[in-house]
């Protein structure tokens, strides 16, 4: 399931000459317009993105269409979607164990072969998540989920699935970066590019966290579950992981974020990045920007400093 932060949409267009060397890499892979073919999508991953262009491939491989997921006739508009999709569907493809098990996708061509012990249903948990942590993906993914979703009933197998997933997004649209600049993107596509980086750097927190306080919750309540899944020395090594890769690509968008700033501030734009917004203004004030969770994403953050959250062995 992919779920999409706010945008706030106006109209201005702002276009950024590109220098000779981005002028020169963007002339080798499709445009940002370009028509949404397997062909023209594979060769921007194949340049920006080789871990998307791997799954995309293996997917491919297994009988996918990988273009299910263009919906927008806008390659850059889906292109971090398509790629979250499919490493759903390459865990389980490539799962050794295919009815008890999956595939974790970890970067670099690498999967870790896990199989599942006992859980309980992830929703069993959802009372006991404070009101004030009750985030974007809560009720999507724990209170009220859909029936037969994997991050309910497959616990915390489930919910680290969904680390996966969102973990390859975000690799994809923090590789897009180098793209968007050889292509002398406009600030709508710049939008889309923060737009995904925010919403993947919020799922980052919630889904960590919600694998967090499953596992404490089956310490307290499911003893045996609890010593099941930290005994499981795969998952584990699955999880740290996605884990701190997907932790250096948020640090990675972090510094690409002021990169962007200075780029458009060169062009005589005025952009504003706060806790809640990133916003640009031209010269006579108008403006457009993109939402943001900062303060939800810190108070998850600081949620999992606490020691009932540090005593898990992962």
């Amino acid at each position: 399931m992919r779920l999409v932060a706010a945008v706030l949409l106006l109209t201005i267009a702002a276009w950024l000459p590109a220098t000779a060397q981005e002028a020169e890499a963007a002339v080798k892979v499709p445009g940002l317009n370009a028509k949404v073919t397997e062909k023209n999508v594979l060769k921007i991953l194949d340049k920006y993105d080789k871990d998307g262009a791997y799954i995309l491939r293996k997917q491919k491989q297994a009988g996918d269409n990988i273009l299910t997921w263009f919906s927008s006739g806008r390659i850059y508009k889906n292109i971090d979607t398509t790629v979250h999709e499919e490493t759903h569907g390459f865990s389980h493809f490539y799962a050794k164990n295919k009815w008890n098990g999956y595939a974790y996708f970890v970067g670099n061509k690498k999967s870790v072969q896990v199989s599942l012990t006992n859980v309980y249903p992830t929703k069993k948990m959802a009372a006991s998540i404070p009101k004030r942590l009750r985030t974007y993906r809560y009720n999507a993914y724990v209170a009220k989920p859909a029936p037969n979703l994997s991050a309910n009933v497959q616990g915390a197998y489930g919910l680290l699935n969904e680390l996966m997933a969102y973990r390859a997004g975000m690799n994809n649209s923090v590789s897009m970066y180098a793209y968007y600049a050889a292509q002398d993107a406009g600030w709508d596509v710049w939008q889309q590019y923060i737009s995904n980086c925010e919403n993947g750097r919020m799922a980052y927190a919630e889904f960590k966290y919600y694998i967090a306080h499953y596992l404490y919750y089956a310490k307290k309540h499911y003893p045996k579950i609890y010593r099941g899944i930290i005994n499981n020395k795969q998952f584990c090594k699955a999880y740290v992981k996605i884990e701190s890769s997907y932790r250096k690509l948020i640090k990675t968008y972090e510094n690409d974020l002021k990169k962007l700033k200075r780029r458009m501030e060169k062009k005589g734009y005025r952009v504003e990045v706060t806790d809640s917004r990133i916003m640009l203004y031209t010269s006579d004030g108008y403006g457009r920007g993109t939402m943001r969770n900062t303060s939800e994403y810190k108070k998850i953050l600081n949620e999992l400093k606490k020691r009932k959250y540090k005593s898990i062995p992962l």
